[in-house]
């Protein structure tokens, strides 16, 4: 994968911190699921409830942003959800829902802080010069980030708008229902990750390399581990792309992760089921280059 340039991303979004610090709000369109505005092919998905995962929040906006601990607190205080997609190449999608302040527009997003104001799709966006990434704030209730925003501009506008015209198809529609479920409707305090383009991240997830294990797709579920910030306890389900290969791959597993205290089963005719997978804030934030 294509590393991010953190340092051009810090640009674009430690201006937009600045966001999060003051008090007026954008005004309100129209209940938008922010999650909607996300590519539907994307190689991997994470659905993050903000305020149960503080900490693992706080961390990712550090190491993404670049911001100080001070001001990434104060965006995870402002969001209820983060949805992330990432592409296969590296290019990185964020969609926020939360409440939205406004009044640092004019100033923060100004031609002089590096910032050029342009209507997209009849939404006003901001682009960052040096960095190229278009910032938009179209409600009270979202914020989303992207290198090239149109697509998702004109799946808000097809939310908000009922603009039956508009062609981009949203992700509810491009997921399996199981899977939307999984991702849009969990109603827990764990972080779920799904990947179709699983060789990218599981031997990641997994902690383990040099092993090539045929899988087709994996969903991942991460609860904090008995309230031990720096660490997950994680569910993680394998789908491989050929049955017989089950028995084989799960034998490798556990010899790849001999010593770990994890529980490793057959839980359908090309599924393994890894219960009890210890996985550290660090290994995980590594996944969000």
């Amino acid at each position: 994968m294509k590393k991010l340039n953190l340092t051009r991303l810090a640009a674009a979004i430690m201006v937009a911190a600045g966001l999060f610090t003051s008090c007026k709000s954008t005004p309100d369109i129209a209940p938008v699921d922010p999650f909607e505005l996300l590519d539907g092919d994307a190689a991997l998905y994470l659905s993050v409830p903000v305020q149960a995962n503080q900490d693992f929040v706080v961390s990712a906006v550090q190491k993404v942003a670049g911001t100080s601990e001070s001001d990434a607190i104060k965006i995870a205080e402002r969001l209820d959800t983060a949805y992330i997609a990432i592409a296969s190449n590296g290019e990185f999608q964020l969609s926020a829902g939360g409440k939205i302040p406004q009044n640092f527009v004019g100033i923060a997003l100004s031609e002089k802080k590096g910032w050029k104001s342009e209507l997209i799709e009849q939404q006003v966006c901001y682009t960052h010069k040096e960095s190229l990434y278009q910032l938009c704030l179209p409600s009270s209730r979202n914020a989303f980030l992207s290198h090239e925003i149109a697509p998702m501009v004109r799946r808000f506008n097809k939310i908000a708008y009922s603009d039956s015209e508009s062609q981009e198809k949203l992700l509810s529609q491009s997921l399996n229902p199981a899977l939307y479920r999984l991702l849009h409707d969990n109603n827990s305090p764990d972080i779920v990750m799904y990947s179709p383009v699983p060789q990218i991240f599981a031997n990641s997830m997994l902690g383990i390399s040099g092993i090539n294990v045929p899988v087709e797709s994996f969903v991942a579920v991460l609860s904090q581990y008995r309230g031990v910030k720096e660490q997950f306890n994680v569910k993680f389900m394998i789908n491989l792309s050929d049955a017989r290969t089950v028995k084989a791959t799960t034998v490798l597993l556990k010899t790849a992760l001999f010593g770990v205290p994890a529980k490793i089963s057959q839980t359908g005719e090309r599924q393994i089921t890894i219960t009890d997978l210890p996985v550290s804030k660090k290994r995980l934030l590594s996944m969000l280059r």
